[in-house]
């Protein structure tokens, strides 16, 4: 039988309560940019996107669709997993949520293409900015109405 000394197991209990407080210390201080961006960089890649225009970006997106963003909690543990690359834990969560996320991921890609320039950069390394909503970007669309001959 292995004996743990009084010392050893209040190392261990030490070790656990450091470990939780890191961890609430990380997933605490995620922001809405984290989850966007982490969500975004899971379907796009690395973003190159300066900070300003990816919080301008997030305000008008909760602006636009207060009820599309998961709950603080969810959001926060979405964010920590898809940073520790253990995004495939979201098929533990229960499926409405598993379906709020996917309802999420679709709005903010929808809205990340309508509200940002992505679509229209000339390169694929050129910084993506935050451009506003514009009420028709069919570049070939005339918005004239027709005139009587």
């Amino acid at each position: 039988m292995i004996e743990i000394s009084r010392r050893s197991a209040l190392a261990i209990v030490a070790g656990g309560v450091v470990s939780a407080g890191i961890a609430y210390a990380a997933v605490s201080s995620f922001s809405d940019e984290d989850l966007v961006r982490v969500t975004l960089e899971k379907y796009f890649g690395r973003l190159n996107m300066r900070i300003e225009h990816l919080q301008q970006f997030v305000l008008e997106f909760r602006n636009r669709n207060p009820w599309i963003f998961p709950s603080e909690k969810l959001g926060d543990a979405v964010t920590l997993l898809e940073k520790t690359r253990l995004g495939e834990a979201r098929q533990l969560l229960p499926a409405q949520k598993r379906l709020d996320l996917t309802h999420f991921d679709r709005w903010l890609i929808a809205e990340f293409h309508m509200l940002t320039d992505y679509a229209w950069r000339s390169s694929p390394d050129d910084p993506i900015r935050f451009t506003g909503w514009q009420p028709c970007t069919n570049p070939f669309a005339t918005l004239d109405p027709p005139q009587n001959a």
